[in-house]
């Protein structure tokens, strides 16, 4: 509730250790520390910018779940889209451009369940979708589709008896 508060905490210590363990790694296999890279407290890790770690760090495989973002340069966009493809996760992508033919290419081309154009992943409102695809979940989330996860429709079959039902009054 902190309009102070930049970044929350993880949600157990370890899992700062794990973050910071992915970065440490990434960093020493020749990733570019641009911001970040420590440990705040038992359960915050810095804001973290990491260019061009290498495709085989956890931080270019695994979803992070961490305050931790990678940046990769590319000259060729198929290939940068290929390299985000071959992940067993298809979540959200981000792309940023000046340009409409890279949007809708990237769009029609990401494996993820929503693309944004120019703004980041955590980009949100409550009536949109949210969804993980290949191994980053199953169903959809968002208000209205965890709602109808929820519940359940009921049929009735009614077969009317002859002069019809009493009243129970």
């Amino acid at each position: 509730a902190d309009a102070e508060t930049q970044c929350g905490p993880l949600i157990r210590t370890e899992e700062v250790d794990r973050v910071e363990r992915w970065v440490d790694e990434a960093i020493a296999a020749g990733g570019t520390l641009v911001c970040g890279g420590s440990r705040l407290s038992d359960t915050l890790f810095s804001p973290t910018v990491i260019v061009d770690p290498p495709e085989s760090a956890k931080v270019s495989q695994e979803e992070i779940f961490g305050p931790v973002i990678c940046v990769y340069g590319y000259d060729d966009i198929d290939l940068a889209i290929e390299q985000a493809n071959a992940l067993p996760y298809a979540f959200q992508a981000a792309v940023f451009t000046d340009r409409l033919s890279i949007a809708n290419h990237s769009i029609g081309s990401l494996a993820g369940s929503a693309v944004m154009v120019n703004d980041h992943t955590a980009f949100r409102v409550d009536w949109m979708p949210f969804a993980g695809l290949r191994r980053s979940g199953l169903g959809v989330g968002g208000i209205a589709y965890t709602m109808a996860d929820m519940s359940f429709e009921k049929m009735a079959v009614w077969n009317w008896p002859e002069g019809g039902f009493r009243s129970d009054r």
